[in-house]
């Protein structure tokens, strides 16, 4: 799975865990962001957040 992919899919699942609730969709994302953090290499799941937000910021900047 692609960097952009594994975002979008974050996005989809918190967003829908936001609106829906449901301890399958707040999984889902958490799979997700540590697929993120494992293709990137970075050390746990708060850098991985991290770097998702910084993402995130990027791509609404732009």
């Amino acid at each position: 799975m692609t960097e952009k992919f594994l975002i979008d899919q974050i996005i989809l699942y918190l967003g829908t865990f936001k609106r829906f609730g449901g301890k399958h969709n707040e999984v889902l994302a958490y799979k997700c962001l540590e697929q993120l953090r494992a293709l990137k290499g970075l050390k746990d799941a708060e850098e991985a957040t991290d770097y998702l937000i910084m993402k995130m910021e990027g791509a609404m900047a732009a």
